[in-house]
């Protein structure tokens, strides 16, 4: 089953490392809260993303369709928009900050958005840019903040040569240079990680790495991480490929070159297959993600890449899904201070919308998984596929690409 196009055309239909601590604790069943539903005209729909919070508390996503521009008729009309949203007395207020119109500026975001020191937005639109894509290539774009608004500054275009469809959100990484991946194009058209560094005027692109589609995977679709030493870590999702998915690693080399080994090669059976998502890691540089399918159910797994040595990881499987506590985390994980793991399911949970869901560490290295918030698919969402973020007082934030009052989905909030 390819539930990478299941999850796409649900969409359509409806219309920084990140450090692990110590050990933590359960908590008891979540409410959930709604804090805009979106119509699937201009304020946006289907949010794929996660968000991020500035420093004054505003929240800040993508959406995957919705705006004002039509986009060749699609249900719900709309290239997708960036928006924000911001908290106040009478509840939080939406803004477009900007439509795409799936031209030369791109279109379709599905990844998240990050923020520089001066408030600005970067992000990747998945389609749009060069004519050298049947609907466009792809690129990278800032949203800069003007005394009249927004307004957006394409980056990068890719060209198919460099990659397509960037799916990703971007990594800032030292230096000021940004990093993702392409879920198709470079040399053997299986998908890149790429590299976006500033330079006097402009930008430079560079491609780290070329997939093969045979051992070394193909088609990335989560973000990267970067450790202290500079190596650069991801995944990649088996659509067309070689294998059931692999965590891979990219070094630098000397002028300019970057060595990729694999680092665990999933397969079917209880160690998770197809790993959607990208990692996070901890100050021990062990690496933790999701898959979206295996385990002993066939419904997925969240895994530890355990560090053994500098270049060996061996995995460990954490928790084994099974449906009614979630289905399909196509989502990666967040950490709090005390080093427990969240994340959210599109599938499963008591009425198969999906789930926000906690890891708490325990004793001895054990781990105990909760389903915090089941999703009904009505009024408070359904099918969230992007990561949480973390809030204050434990509050956990994220976005659902269905439901909601008009169907194109929600901005949640949910509290242990």
């Amino acid at each position: 089953m390819n539930r990478y196009i299941v999850i796409v055309a649900l969409s359509i239909v409806a219309a920084s490392v990140t450090v692990l601590g110590a050990a933590g604790r359960d908590v008891a069943a979540a409410s959930e809260k709604v804090l805009y539903a979106f119509t699937g005209g201009t304020d946006g729909g289907g949010p794929q993303s996660s968000l991020v919070f500035d420093s004054s508390g505003t929240l800040y996503g993508t959406t995957h369709f919705g705006g004002v521009s039509t986009c060749g008729g699609m249900v719900g009309g709309g290239c997708g928009v960036v928006f924000s949203l911001t908290p106040g007395s009478g509840g939080w207020a939406e803004r477009a900050l900007y439509a795409f119109g799936d031209g030369s500026d791109g279109g379709f975001p599905n990844a998240g958005v990050i923020l520089d020191g001066a408030g600005n937005l970067y992000g990747t639109a998945s389609t749009g840019g060069s004519t050298a894509c049947s609907i466009g290539c792809g690129v990278v774009y800032e949203l800069q903040r003007g005394p009249s608004g927004w307004s957006e500054r394409v980056l990068h275009t890719f060209v198919q040569t460099d990659g397509q469809f960037p799916n990703a959100r971007l990594l800032a990484g030292t230096g000021g240079t940004l990093y993702s991946t392409t879920w198709y194009g470079g040399s053997h058209g299986a998908g890149t990680v790429f590299a976006l560094s500033p330079r006097s005027g402009g930008w430079t692109e560079s491609v780290l790495y070329s997939f093969t589609g045979t051992q070394d995977g193909s088609s990335p679709a989560g973000p990267l991480v970067q450790d202290a030493a500079g190596d650069v870590y991801g995944t990649t999702y088996p659509y067309n490929g070689y294998n059931d998915g692999v965590a891979f690693a990219l070094s630098p080399r000397a002028h300019g070159a970057w060595k990729d080994r694999a680092i665990d090669t999933f397969g079917s059976g209880a160690g998770g297959e197809d790993p959607y998502a990208g990692l996070i890691a901890d100050e021990a540089g062990n690496l933790y993600g999701t898959t979206i399918e295996g385990g002993a159910n066939g419904d997925g797994v969240v895994f530890e890449l355990v560090r053994k040595s500098s270049r060996r990881f061996v995995e460990k499987v954490l928790h084994t899904f099974a449906g009614a506590d979630g289905s399909a985390p196509y989502a990666g994980l967040v950490a709090d201070s005390a080093g427990n793991l969240y994340g959210t399911t599109v599938f499963g949970g008591s009425h198969g919308y999906g789930v926000v869901y906690m890891l708490a560490r325990k004793p001895h290295g054990a781990w105990n998984e909760r389903a915090l918030y089941s999703f009904t698919g009505g009024n408070d969402g359904g099918y969230p596929s992007g990561e949480v973020t973390l809030g204050a007082h434990r509050s956990l934030y994220g976005a659902t690409s269905n439901g909601g009052t008009s169907g194109s989905g929600v901005v949640y909030e949910v509290t242990p």
